[in-house]
């Protein structure tokens, strides 16, 4: 029979821990078994920590009990009543750490084994709590409290396994366990409380077997009951799982189904993206290829007019008669008027030709039109950086072609012309993705074939 001294409020679905305190009779034979075997504490320091936990003062009592076991460690009293004071203030970790530390020094006392199943059940591991009962019991089989606590701990199992697979209501309350957390191994010692207690243990012997031979009984029933009770639990968790396992193979084949169209919509996606890309790149390619043509339209237009300039000048700048031959000095100055708008005219029309060369390169280059774009550059190109000239335009082809959208804008264009030779300066304008650079570059170019060429490029001022 155990004495509750705390009864904490119970919600369902949970493990509570019951303070209590074996009585008399109970005490007393636990300790006479035990007078030889173990170092007692003080008396007077286990009775000072004792009240003081039972006036509500957990952590005065915690703190004398830890100053008294700095010098007596091994005292086994004083450490299972400090981890009775760790329980007490809800620090099931260190109460857990004590007891099994006292179940491992000292294997032969089943009341800790019973506090450390206790504690495990309040943290909800009952399957560990009633392995560790089992321990205590084998460790004394004649132990009352560990038998009523097992009994209690699988009536709550059953119930709680009953409950699950069936999905009983919520609100309904489940079988709570009755499990108890004693609170002293050995009983208090000397003078004429051992004497009260013999007395008492002669008292009480009889009535004590017979409550005996009725906690036998009720544990035999709560047995039987646990029994009958696991074998419907796992006859409705076997049901359970079959239905659970219908359930998960039905969200697998609809998941797969799902994963098999969002791929096939993912696959068709992709097609329409290229698709539109690839359209895109066409219609970049038609402009950039329609721009270059009007650039040089424009270039030649303004090449014939310029020509034509030319040609009208020169016929008026010639003399209208052999008569005219006396004013040749004269003349001279008129003469050479023309002459130097012809040349003005003709460096106007290369520089405007240049200038549409250059354009129709940025163009390209923006298009990735690569044939537009590495025709504009002379065979007698040399790359900046020392290589062959077909190593340059291959690498030119893999940096240009498969990039995001290319911007390439020619800024500030000045050019000079020197015969054949002309070089163009401008500052550049290039953006790609995250990339986005402006520089001074510097083309020189050649006239080849009526068309002009780049045979340098270089950046910088």
């Amino acid at each position: 029979m155990l004495i509750s001294s705390r009864v904490p409020s119970r919600v369902p679905g949970r493990t509570y821990l019951r303070i209590a305190r074996p009585v008399a009779i109970a005490a007393f034979s636990l300790g006479a078994a035990l007078c030889g075997a173990f170092a007692h504490a003080s008396q007077e320091a286990v009775d000072e920590v004792s009240r003081l936990l039972e006036q509500g003062k957990a952590p005065q009592a915690a703190k004398q009990a830890e100053a008294y076991l700095k010098q007596n460690p091994a005292d086994v009293q004083m450490r299972f009543l400090q981890g009775v004071i760790a329980a007490e203030q809800r620090q099931n970790a260190q109460a857990i750490k004590i007891f099994t530390a006292l179940t491992r020094d000292y294997p032969s006392l089943p009341e800790p084994y019973n506090n450390l199943a206790v504690l495990y059940a309040a943290e909800g591991q009952e399957r560990k709590a009633s392995e560790v009962l089992e321990q205590a019991i084998r460790t004394n089989p004649s132990y009352a409290t560990a038998h009523e606590n097992l009994g209690d701990l699988y009536a709550r199992m059953a119930s709680d396994a009953y409950a699950k697979a069936l999905q009983l209501d919520g609100s309904r309350q489940a079988i709570q366990p009755k499990l108890a957390l004693i609170t002293q191994i050995f009983p208090k010692q000397g003078g004429a409380q051992v004497k009260t207690a013999q007395a008492t243990a002669t008292a009480t012997a009889a009535s004590t077997k017979v409550a005996d031979a009725k906690a036998a009984q009720a544990r035999e029933a709560d047995a039987k009951l646990a029994e009958t009770r696991a074998a419907e639990a796992k006859a409705a968790e076997a049901k359970a799982a079959e239905f659970k396992a219908a359930e998960v193979k039905a969200a697998d084949a609809k998941a797969a189904q799902a994963k098999a169209a969002e791929a096939k919509a993912a696959e068709a996606k992709a097609a329409e993206a290229k698709l539109a890309q690839a359209k895109a790149a066409e219609a970049k390619a038609a402009e950039a290829k329609l721009a270059q043509e009007k650039a040089a339209q424009s270039a030649q237009d303004k090449a014939r007019a310029a020509e034509e300039a030319r040609q009208a000048a020169a016929k008026a700048a010639a003399p209208a008669t052999a008569a005219a031959a006396t004013a040749v000095a004269a003349a001279e100055p008129a003469k050479a008027a023309p002459a130097v708008d012809e040349k003005k005219a003709a460096q106007s029309a290369a520089a405007q030709e240049v200038e549409a060369a250059v354009k129709a390169w940025s163009t390209a280059w923006a298009g990735q039109d690569m044939d537009r774009y590495l025709d504009a550059y002379s065979d007698h190109f040399s790359p900046a950086d020392g290589s062959s000239l077909a190593k340059w335009k291959e690498q030119r082809r893999q940096r240009i072609v498969g990039r995001t959208a290319i911007v390439v804008n020619v800024r500030d264009l000045k050019v000079t012309v020197d015969g054949d030779k002309a070089t163009a300066q401008f500052r550049q304008y290039y953006a790609s993705g995250a990339l986005k650079t402006t520089t001074r570059k510097t083309l020189r170019m050649q006239r080849e074939k009526g068309q002009w060429r780049i045979t340098h490029e270089g950046t910088g001022s």
